[in-house]
């Protein structure tokens, strides 16, 4: 699949950010919200970029063009937020990612994962030996009622979601992309990665 079909990007924000103590997606990052990294590269790639959280307008002030999208679940788990996301797009295929993974973006990545999206539901790298589903695709129809289906049954994450639908698996050597900010210490780190040249 080329990314020339029906595709938008899912933003994920606004979880509990227990560890890192405070809304991780507001935390500055060369001087701007970390999640703002996010919405601009997302912007870059694709037609459409949606920003789901539990209260998406407290991230109003910086998300640009990209549609503010709530999620309504009363479960408080990743996989709420990509439902919100599907339900909310039209586009075939939505590339979905964190709102604390500002390398998420990677064209190489990209290309793969439409690649490896062929003939399947939906597109995940591994790393580590890691499923990473906060940055992989997912094809909307089957992908949405299948998320729906899982979260009826309580509150799993996306794996569960990737066990129910036709899943390509993409190892992945570069661990740029699943750089995400958990702790203050992560963000530490992402600050001294480089940034790629836009």
């Amino acid at each position: 699949m080329t990314r020339s079909a029906s595709t938008c990007a899912i933003v994920l924000a606004g979880g509990r950010s227990t560890r890192f103590g405070s809304d991780k997606s507001l935390a500055l990052l060369r001087g701007e919200p970390l999640l703002a990294h996010v919405l601009r590269a997302c912007a870059a790639q694709f037609p459409e970029v949606l920003l789901v959280a539990k209260e998406p307008a407290r991230y109003g002030s910086f998300c640009g063009d990209a549609r503010l999208v709530r999620d309504r679940a009363r479960v408080s788990t990743p996989l709420a937020g990509i439902e919100a996301g599907l339900a909310a797009t039209a586009a075939e295929v939505a590339f979905c990612c964190g709102g604390d993974m500002p390398f998420a973006v990677d064209a190489a990545l990209l290309d793969a994962l439409f690649a490896a999206l062929e003939g399947h539901d939906a597109a995940v790298p591994v790393s580590g030996g890691h499923l990473q589903p906060l940055c992989a695709l997912y094809r909307r129809e089957i992908c949405l009622a299948a998320a729906t289906s899982a979260l009826a049954e309580g509150p799993v994450g996306p794996r569960r979601l990737l066990d129910a639908v036709r899943t390509a698996q993409l190892p992945w050597p570069d661990e740029r992309p699943f750089v995400d900010a958990d702790t203050r210490e992560d963000l530490a780190r992402i600050a001294s990665i480089s940034f790629p040249v836009s």
